[in-house]
Order: structure tokens, then C-alpha cells, then sequence
């Protein structure tokens, strides 16, 4: 893979950061176009080769948090091994993309207490079935 994108719901935002330092360190954060409501981005300070990090909340309007690590060089080899550590870390419903075996792009990995499973997703929005 060449980056990691996982979508969390109704995470603590701060969680989500101490999170991310957790696996990769310390983060600086960049500033963006103002227009870009809702999106913070980071870069690893430590974490070599830096890691480039996007996060959005309300992603789509709606209750979900994206965090896309842009780079092959993170700790998970795909965006379902990411996902299944953010559900651990937070308890709370994560989706990302299954992977290749799945060639819709309405198909999406689902992580909660219900367990995991692929979801198609209505209208192509996160957090829709």
C-alpha cells in the first residue's frame, strides 16, 4: 500500500492525536488554506522518513473522523490492519478501505462491536449502509 486512510466515528479529536503520537511520535502541525474547514495536518518530526498526516472531522458531514497517513512507510501494512488498531484503541466504529480483493468503491471494511465485516455503502458515503 502506499498510504494508510481509516475513518473513525465521533472520536475525542485529542485522543485521535495522542493516538497518533503513540505510534509515530512527536507530530508538528502544518497550517492549511483556511478554506479547508475541518482538516488539520501533521507531519512526524521523528519518525523516519517523515510521515505526512491529514485529519478531518465531520468527514462528509457527517460523524466520522478521516486520518490518511500518506506514505508506505507506517506502522500497519494495509489500511484494515490500521483499522483494526484504532477499534482496539478507541472502542469505536472504524471503516476503511478492504483492500484489493474488493473492487467496488462503495465497498467498505467495517469494524464495531458487532464485529468486522464489508459494508457497500449508500449513495458512496462514509458511514451510510
Amino acid at each position: 500500500m502506499s498510504d494508510i486512510e481509516i475513518y473513525i466515528r465521533e472520536p475525542v479529536l485529542k485522543r485521535v492525536l495522542g493516538w497518533i503520537k503513540s505510534k509515530l511520535g512527536p507530530l508538528e502541525e502544518l497550517s492549511v488554506d483556511k478554506s479547508q474547514q475541518g482538516v488539520r495536518m501533521f507531519r512526524t518530526t521523528e519518525h523516519q522518513p517523515v510521515i505526512p498526516i491529514v485529519v478531518q472531522t465531520g468527514v462528509e458531514s457527517g460523524p466520522y473522523v478521516g486520518i490518511w497517513f500518506d506514505s508506505a512507510n507506517t506502522p500497519w501494512k494495509t489500511d484494515v490492519e490500521c483499522a483494526r488498531e484504532a477499534f482496539e484503541a478507541f472502542g469505536l466504529p472504524v471503516q476503511c478501505d478492504p483492500g484489493l480483493d474488493y473492487d467496488d468503491q462503495d465497498d467498505f471494511f467495517r469494524i464495531d462491536d458487532k464485529g468486522e465485516r464489508i459494508v457497500r455503502l449508500k449513495d458512496g458515503l462514509i458511514g451510510t449502509l
